[in-house]
C-alpha cells in the first residue's frame, strides 16, 4: 500500500518537474529538498512502466537463397545470443 502513494507521489512530482520549464534537474531537486539521485530513479522507474522491455519474443522472417552444403555456417547474433545455422539443417 505505501508503494502505492509513493508512486502516486512521484508522478505527480515528475509531472511537477516536466512542466519546470527549462529548470534543471538539480536546480528543481534543490528547490523542492530532494535529492537528484530520488528524482533519477523514479524518472527510469516511471520510463520503465511505460516502455516495458518486451516480454515476449518477436519473430522476423529470414530468407537465405543459395546456401551450399560446403558454405560456412550463418551465425545470427543478437546482443548476447547467437545461432549457428548450419545448411543441412535449412532445406
Amino acid at each position: 500500500m505505501m508503494e502505492e502513494t509513493l508512486q502516486e507521489i512521484w508522478t505527480q512530482r515528475i509531472a511537477a518537474y516536466q512542466a519546470a520549464s527549462g529548470q534543471t534537474m538539480k536546480a528543481w531537486c534543490t528547490e523542492q529538498d530532494l535529492t537528484l539521485h530520488q528524482l533519477k530513479y523514479w524518472l527510469y522507474k516511471a520510463q520503465r512502466q511505460h516502455n516495458p522491455v518486451a516480454t515476449s519474443a518477436t519473430f522476423r522472417a529470414v530468407s537465405i537463397t543459395a546456401l551450399e552444403p560446403e558454405t560456412e555456417p550463418l551465425w545470427v547474433q543478437v546482443g548476447s545470443a547467437r545461432i549457428t545455422l548450419i545448411s543441412r539443417f535449412l532445406r
